[in-house]
C-alpha cells in the first residue's frame, strides 16, 4: 500500500515514519507495536515516539480512511491484552467511524464476519449519536454473534451479558492469528 498520508513531524520536523519500514513501504505492524507499547526484542520505544505514533494514526484517520482500515486490521492482530484492543478501539476505530463511517463499515463488516477479534474489537466503540444514521446498526449486527468486551449500554454490544469474554478465553483468542490477505496491507 502506497502512503498517501503525512503527519506533522514526517511533514515539517523531517522525522523518520514509523509507518514505514526501512525499504519505504507501509509497515503497519511497527505503527501498530509503537502505538500500543509492544516492546519487541530489537526496538523499544518511548513516550516521544508514541505520541508520533498515535499523530500518525490520526493523520491517516483522518485523511486515508481505506489505510486506516488495512491499519486497524493489522493492529488487531497485534494486541495482545484486552487493553490493547480497547486502545485501538476507543481511539483509532471511534475516529475512523465517525469520520468516514458509511465509507469504511463495509470492510470492517466483513472482517467482523470472519474473526472474532473484529468483532470484540467492534464492541469496543461508542459514539452512536456522532455517527452518519445507519452505521450504528450495522455495528450492531456485526458485533451480534460475539464475542464482544463487555455489555456497556454505550456499545453496540449493549446488553450482550453472555458474549462477554473472561481473560483465559481472550488471551486464546488474541494469540490466533488473522491471517489477513497480504495484498489488502
Amino acid at each position: 500500500m502506497e502512503r498517501s498520508w503525512s503527519c506533522l513531524d514526517c511533514q515539517f520536523e523531517g522525522a523518520e515514519p514509523l509507518c514505514l519500514s526501512a525499504d519505504g513501504t507501509c509497515d503497519f505492524k511497527r505503527l501498530a507495536d509503537v502505538l500500543l507499547k509492544i516492546a519487541t526484542a530489537t526496538e523499544l520505544t518511548g513516550n516521544g515516539e508514541r505520541m508520533r505514533a498515535y499523530d500518525c494514526v490520526d493523520e491517516m484517520v483522518q485523511t486515508a480512511p481505506e489505510a486506516a482500515v488495512a491499519f486497524i486490521i493489522a493492529a488487531l492482530d497485534e494486541c495482545r491484552t484486552g487493553a490493547h484492543v480497547a486502545l485501538l478501539g476507543a481511539g483509532a476505530l471511534e475516529t475512523l467511524l465517525r469520520s468516514h463511517g458509511a465509507k469504511v463499515i463495509g470492510p470492517l463488516e466483513e472482517a467482523a464476519g470472519k474473526h472474532a477479534k473484529m468483532r470484540y474489537l467492534l464492541s469496543a466503540t461508542w459514539g452512536e449519536a456522532s455517527m452518519v444514521p445507519g452505521v450504528w446498526q450495522r455495528l450492531v449486527a456485526a458485533v451480534a454473534p460475539g464475542p464482544v468486551m463487555d455489555a456497556d449500554p454505550r456499545t453496540p454490544a449493549a446488553g450482550m451479558h453472555d458474549r462477554v469474554l473472561d481473560g483465559e478465553a481472550l488471551a486464546a483468542m488474541l494469540a490466533e492469528p488473522m491471517r489477513v490477505d497480504a495484498a489488502a496491507q
